[in-house]
């Protein structure tokens, strides 16, 4: 045996069995239907979530735990900016704790919402607490 083809068989043997591991690879890969995009004209969770959350009148700034945070009232439901106001005042000082709290007859809690820190819900009406506005 050459030097060469001592060489070459043991690469092209690697080579074989990096092709056949790609090969498959690519069979054994499958769609997930949870992660396909909505059709077109079909409502998204995303969509949905957001026309939830949709903000209305922002009623101005009170202090959170990692600098100001944004009052906006929430929804449709009219909002009392001088009472969501009261509210964020009273609420601020406990948004570090992490913990859902009743301020001033209004459920406090921390929804997962991206850019939302806090939200208050009293009835129908509701207070978000924004990190940006």
């Amino acid at each position: 045996m050459t030097a060469f083809q001592r060489i070459a068989t043991p690469v092209t043997a690697v080579a074989a069995a990096t092709a056949c591991g790609l090969f498959l690879a690519g069979c054994g890969s499958s769609s997930d239907s949870s992660t396909a995009p909505a059709p077109s004209g079909a409502p998204s969770a995303t969509t949905t979530a957001a026309a939830a959350e949709t903000r209305a009148e922002m009623c101005g700034q009170t202090r959170g735990p990692d600098g100001a945070l944004y009052v906006h009232a929430l929804g449709t439901a009219k909002v009392d900016c001088a009472e969501a106001m009261r509210v964020a005042t009273a609420f601020g000082p406990k948004i570090a704790t992490g913990q859902p709290v009743t301020v001033e007859g209004w459920n406090c809690t921390f929804p997962t919402t991206p850019g939302m820190l806090a939200r208050c819900d009293n009835g129908g009406r509701a207070i978000g607490f924004f990190t940006s506005h």
